[in-house]
C-alpha cells in the first residue's frame, strides 16, 4: 500500500514537472532582429597585380531569432554565455555588390554565377563569448561559427562578430573575414578586355556591418 502511494507521488511529482515546463515554454517570448533596408554595409576588399580594388554593397537581408532578449548590458567585465544558439539567417543579393565600376561589377557578377546563384547566403551554427580583454562599454564580442554559401558552394567559416544596441531595441552586428575564391569553385578574374594580364589574388576581405530591428513574437 505505501509503494502505491509512493508511486502516486511521484507520478503527481513528474506531471507537475512536466505542466510547469510547458508553461514556462509557451510563456516564453523569441526576440527576432530582423534586417532593415537602411544602415547595412558589406565591403570586399580584393587584390590584383595592378591595384588593389573594394567593392560594396548596402543590402543585407535575413533575421536573428533568439529565445528572451539579447544581452544588452555593455558595462558588464565578461561577456555572457548564451543561454540557446540563436537561429541566424543573412542573405546578400549577389548584383548588390558594386565597384563603382560597371565593367568590373560584369565580370565580378559572373565569376560568381549570379545568374544561377543569386544570393550570399550564411548561417549559424556556433557562437561562443570572445577571450579578448574587455573595457566597460565595449561592444559585447563573440566568436562566430557558421557557413557561407557563395556561387552555389557551401564552406564553413569563422569570424569575430561584435554587437551593439541600435535604434530602439535593435542591434547592429560586425564582423570580418578572409576567404578565398577558390574554396568556392571560383576563379580569380583575369579580365579578356586585358588580355588576360590583370591577374586578381584569390584571398578577399570580408567587412560588414548589419542593422537589424526588434520584433517580439510569441
Amino acid at each position: 500500500m505505501n509503494g502505491l502511494r509512493n508511486m502516486t507521488v511521484r507520478s503527481a511529482g513528474v506531471a507537475l514537472g512536466i505542466l510547469l515546463t510547458a508553461t514556462t515554454l509557451l510563456g516564453a517570448e523569441s526576440v527576432r532582429y530582423q534586417g532593415v533596408p537602411r544602415g547595412s554595409s558589406v565591403k570586399i576588399d580584393g587584390t590584383s597585380t595592378v591595384h588593389d580594388w573594394t567593392v560594396e554593397g548596402k543590402l543585407i537581408g535575413g533575421s536573428m531569432i533568439v529565445d528572451g532578449e539579447f544581452p544588452s548590458d555593455l558595462s558588464v567585465s565578461t561577456v555572457p554565455e548564451l543561454t540557446s544558439l540563436p537561429t541566424v539567417g543573412v542573405k546578400i543579393p549577389v548584383t548588390s555588390l558594386k565597384s563603382g565600376k560597371s565593367t568590373m561589377d560584369n565580370v565580378m557578377h559572373g565569376a560568381m554565377k549570379h545568374t544561377k546563384h543569386r544570393m550570399i547566403d550564411y548561417k549559424l551554427t556556433k557562437m561562443t563569448p570572445s577571450a579578448a580583454e574587455r573595457q566597460s562599454g565595449d561592444p559585447l564580442r563573440y566568436d562566430a561559427e557558421g557557413t557561407l554559401t557563395v556561387a552555389g558552394v557551401t564552406k564553413p567559416i569563422k569570424m569575430p562578430v561584435e554587437l551593439v544596441g541600435h535604434g530602439d531595441g535593435g542591434l547592429k552586428i560586425s564582423g570580418k573575414a578572409k576567404v578565398k575564391m577558390t574554396d568556392f569553385g571560383i576563379k580569380p578574374p583575369a579580365p579578356k578586355i586585358a588580355l588576360g594580364l590583370i591577374k586578381t589574388g584569390d584571398q578577399v576581405d570580408i567587412t560588414f556591418e548589419w542593422v537589424t530591428k526588434k520584433r517580439v513574437k510569441k
